[in-house]
């Protein structure tokens, strides 16, 4: 006899009526503009179809704990170096096409 416990089954999507399956994912989170922290681990139902992450209430609350303390670094599983890059004078504008132009 196992002690294995059985799959979770999958969810009917709120969003899509997709199948939202049990996982876990991470998250990014900017608590201000010059700081990104980084929550792995977390408990989810992420759908196949249009992959919408949703949380449950005890989730949702340790996360909002985790916020309200200010995500302390003494707490923090690992610290990652994290570059950032910018678009800014690098988006080309793409030239008109009529519309009655083909193209294969």
């Amino acid at each position: 006899m196992t002690t294995d416990t059985p799959p979770i089954p999958p969810m009917p999507c709120p969003r899509c009526e997709g199948a939202a399956i049990a996982t876990t994912v991470r998250t990014a989170i900017w608590p201000t503009d010059d700081s990104l922290v980084v929550v792995e681990d977390i408990p989810a139902r992420v759908c196949n179809q249009c992959m919408e992450q949703f949380y449950d209430e005890d989730v949702s609350d340790a996360l909002r704990v985790l916020m309200e303390r200010g995500f302390p670094s003494t707490e923090a599983k690992k610290l990652i170096s994290v570059p950032v890059f910018s678009l800014e004078g690098r988006v080309r504008k793409r030239a008109a096409v009529s519309e009655d132009t083909y193209l294969d």
